[in-house]
């Protein structure tokens, strides 16, 4: 479910309740023109005899995109022909499924425009001219939840199941909003309904571990949220309900790891963010129907989630051409494309995003993704410079600036940027450009204190057994600890040509040469195994060492990827710069 609240025990005041907004498609101010007509108080009106209810009116779309003024208003003339069509008064409520499908179109275009309320009148009087038609009160449920009125959502869900008893999208959201009004004993009777036909779903686990919660049933819904998590790992929104739950059992640990996951530190999503999909085909009809840059924006959004990148695209590309001067709409369409492989249209449009926004960070970094992957590292670093100028906590830009300015050789401004940000590549970044510098007690002193802060990554240890078996500077080597560290990097599987090599420095550093020239030839082989015989020839100098008994004092070749971060390049993935 998108955006599904969160889980927890609320109180209910007494009367309107807010509650997440859940599955909708909010609109988008582009500050256009006017109105395309108006009539008195700013609300449109259609040319002719005025034979459709006042309550029914199109409200004032000042902010609305034009092609959604015109979409609606095509629907209320459509509309209000019908109605003079057949000569009815205003009042006449007798069923005519045919005028109930018009004023239920236009409601739902309302609410695909974030008019809840005029979508709301519009959809009630499609349910009294079509009674035995689901969808309508299907879509005042939804109404509903969106104005907070969870009482009034809850009626209208029970009278669309009791058209449609088995309606897996109605159950799920019935559920949720029980869960959502203090009722966890009349949501687990749902689920008990609903998990009859549609067993292992994760939409139905996510709500069964919410329904718990509210019941204080912390091992319950720790039980159910972990088996729906298991089944989509990506759908972050789990998280919260899982740290409330795991808080309640007592389990602190388990608890704090879910928060940190859930985004819900930083006030927003998880970077991998992701929520609760189930198949909801009529809100899905809503999300496509307006023919707007929001309604392309989100559908473009919601297949990047899903991993279909051509769709988003394309919908995206839509959405430009409806919002040339967003830079918003360019920025998400040129992710879009370089996700689909074309990174020159990709370009096209981040460069245009930052002309219409020059202080557009997130635009600024992206290129200089693409400049770098193309080999352009002087460039790069230029864009890189400029997100970071823009943005100066955009810790992406400064860690991908730090590898830029090390690979062209600038390693103390490297360093600044690699201290400006947490997590374990940027310590790593900072060791390497303090070797670089050749401040080799300081990167010592940075790979101790990362191993002990990150003991799961083996890229510490393997640097610091390095640094310790063939530093240049005698009072930073230590020969028994570099052995001690290759030895129980080989002992835990990681048995790479780099690890042998390493071995083989430490025996050295040792004065254990047979042993050195016996592990750079497992070194050597090993990359010679991985078609690697670059690599393998680059190993001949220190095996020629070893060989007249003399250590290594030089930890990485300066071809090696420890000095030179980031991705493969490749030269044509864009049409040559200024500078050819």
């Amino acid at each position: 479910m998108r955006g599904a609240s969160g889980a927890g025990r609320t109180r209910r005041p007494p009367r309107r309740r807010g509650v997440t907004r859940v599955g909708l498609v909010p609109a988008l101010v582009l500050g256009v023109a006017g109105p395309a007509f108006a009539g008195p108080g700013g609300f449109l009106q259609a040319p002719g005899s005025g034979t459709v209810p006042a309550a029914c009116a199109v409200p004032n779309l000042d902010r609305m995109h034009a092609a959604v003024r015109s979409q609606l208003g095509d629907a209320y003339r459509a509309l209000q022909a019908l109605e003079s069509a057949g000569g009815r008064a205003a009042a006449d409520a007798a069923p005519d499924r045919r005028l109930g499908g018009a004023y239920g179109g236009l409601g739902m275009l309302l609410f695909a425009a974030d008019y809840p309320d005029a979508a709301g009148r519009c959809l009630r009087r499609a349910a009294r001219l079509a009674p035995d038609e689901f969808r309508w009160p299907y879509y005042l449920a939804h109404v509903s939840i969106r104005i907070g009125d969870l009482d009034q959502a809850v009626e209208f869900l029970e009278r669309a199941l009791a058209i449609e008893p088995r309606d897996f999208a109605a159950l799920v959201w019935l559920v949720h909003v029980q869960v959502d009004r203090d009722r966890p004993e009349e949501a687990e009777r749902l689920l008990a309904r609903a998990w009859a036909s549609h067993p292992d779903t994760q939409a139905l686990l996510y709500q069964g571990g919410r329904a718990a919660l509210a019941a204080q049933s912390y091992a319950a819904a720790v039980a159910r949220l972990e088996a729906a998590l298991r089944l989509n790992p990506a759908a972050t929104v789990i998280h919260y309900p899982l740290f409330m739950a795991y808080r309640g059992l007592g389990d602190l640990d388990r608890a704090r790891d879910h928060l940190a996951r859930s985004g819900a530190r930083t006030g927003g999503r998880s970077a991998a963010g992701g929520a609760v999909y189930f198949p909801d085909p009529l809100m899905a009809e809503v999300y496509t129907m307006l023919r707007s840059p929001q309604a392309h924006r989100d559908l473009g959004l919601q297949a990047a989630e899903r991993g279909d990148w051509p769709e988003a695209a394309r919908q995206l590309g839509q959405g430009v051409e409806m919002a040339p001067d967003n830079p918003v709409m360019r920025l998400n369409f040129g992710t879009a494309l370089i996700r689909t492989g074309d990174a020159p249209a990709a370009l096209a449009q981040l460069e245009a995003a930052v002309r219409l926004d020059p202080g557009f960070a997130a635009a600024h970094f992206l290129i200089g993704t693409l400049l770098e992957r193309s080999g352009r590292d002087r460039e790069a670093v230029d864009r890189f410079t400029a997100a970071v100028t823009a943005d100066a906590g955009l810790g992406a830009a400064h860690l991908r600036l730090g590898d830029a300015l090390r690979r062209t050789g600038r390693f103390e401004a490297a360093l600044s940027h690699y201290r400006q940000v947490q997590g374990e590549q940027a310590r790593f970044g900072e060791a390497m450009a303090l070797v670089r510098l050749g401040r080799y007690p300081e990167a010592r002193q940075t790979l101790d204190a990362a191993r002990e802060r990150f003991p799961a990554e083996p890229s510490f240890p393997h640097a610091l057994a390095r640094l310790l078996a063939a530093a240049p500077d005698a009072g930073v080597r230590d020969g028994p600890r570099a052995l001690a560290l290759a030895q129980g990097l080989v002992a835990e599987g990681h048995r790479t040509a780099g690890v042998a090599e390493t071995m083989a420095m430490a025996m050295a550093e040792l004065g254990r040469f047979a042993e050195a020239v016996e592990w750079q030839g497992l070194a050597m082989q090993a990359a010679a195994d991985a078609a690697r015989s670059d690599v393998a020839r680059g190993m001949t100098a220190n095996l020629a060492l070893y060989q007249r008994n003399e250590p290594c004092r030089t930890p990485w070749r300066d071809d090696e990827p420890e000095y030179n971060p980031g991705p493969a390049v490749d030269p044509g993935l864009l049409p040559p710069g200024p500078g050819g």
